[in-house]
């Protein structure tokens, strides 16, 4: 009976957060209609950035759910490698989106240079500022929420993917720089949100910490969105869909790569735990 209660009052508050991190945008959005926005930002852009993390604050602390799954602790011991995935695949994803869109002529690498780099370490603080708010949220309550109620791993995956791309949705018209269409676009960007939610879900799983997710996270809006917002790569609009983060084809068939192999990898160390035969 305790389980079941459990899991009734897990369940709520998954219904809770979800209603809530889908709808603050929206109401950022009407308030951005009436204050206004400036080049610094808006405040509702800040209630969009805040509410998960405070959502899942009050759901912590005062709803039931408590701490025990926040996965503050870094568990580094044993998971070297799931560390170094989260450091390199979004580098190596944009390695591979150059090679293919200049070889392939799907973007122009011309402006390139090593001024990247030191663009690159001056995202990394404010990203990684960013993301305490997100990944806080999506892996720090969702993600293990989730998966506590006894959820398919790769359906909790794909939930957690499209609640937190939907979560976008009312501000995809001011950070996403595309000239596409968003009747095309904001299915794709879904899709590729939940490709991505494997990765980040799937490292989850076997650290059980935030902190991994936390550092891909950074390190991926360090690395794309300098190249892409700051113009290092330049794709002409026929190939957007292709080669652009997160939305373009390529960076959600290597996600989905990953994220299967990845899944399966894991799936082996899980059932090599459960049977007494793993040594870390």
């Amino acid at each position: 009976m305790n389980e079941r209660a459990n899991d009734k009052k897990t369940l709520r508050n998954i219904i809770i957060f979800s209603l809530i991190v889908l709808s603050c945008g929206w109401i950022g959005r009407l308030v951005d209609l009436k204050v206004g926005t400036d080049d610094n930002g808006s405040l509702g852009m800040l209630i969009w950035i805040v509410s998960p993390l405070l959502t899942m604050v009050i759901l912590r602390s005062f709803m039931g759910d408590g701490w025990k799954d926040f996965g503050i602790k870094l568990n580094l011991k044993g998971n070297t490698f799931p560390y170094i995935v989260s450091i390199l695949f979004f580098p190596i994803l944009a390695v591979i989106i150059i090679l293919l869109g200049h070889n392939l002529k799907w973007l122009d690498a011309a402006n390139l240079s090593s001024s990247f780099v030191a663009a690159f370490g001056m995202a990394l603080i404010p990203a990684f500022i960013k993301n305490i708010f997100e990944e806080f949220a999506w892996r720090g309550y969702l993600a293990p929420k989730l998966y506590s109620i006894g959820s398919n791993r790769l359906f909790f995956h794909i939930c957690v993917g499209l609640i937190w791309g939907a979560w976008h949705i009312p501000y995809t018209f001011v950070i996403m720089h595309t000239t596409e269409s968003m009747i095309t676009f904001i299915p794709r960007m879904l899709i590729g949100v939940a490709a991505l939610s494997i990765v980040f879900g799937e490292i989850w799983i076997i650290t059980r910490s935030v902190w991994p997710a936390l550092i891909m996270h950074t390190v991926g809006n360090s690395v794309l969105d300098t190249l892409f917002l700051k113009n290092y790569l330049v794709v002409p609009k026929a190939y957007e869909f292709l080669v652009m983060p997160t939305s373009g084809v390529i960076p959600i068939v290597i996600a989905l790569l990953v994220g299967f192999w990845l899944y399966r990898r894991n799936t082996t160390l899980i059932k090599s735990k459960s049977s007494g035969m793993y040594i870390a």
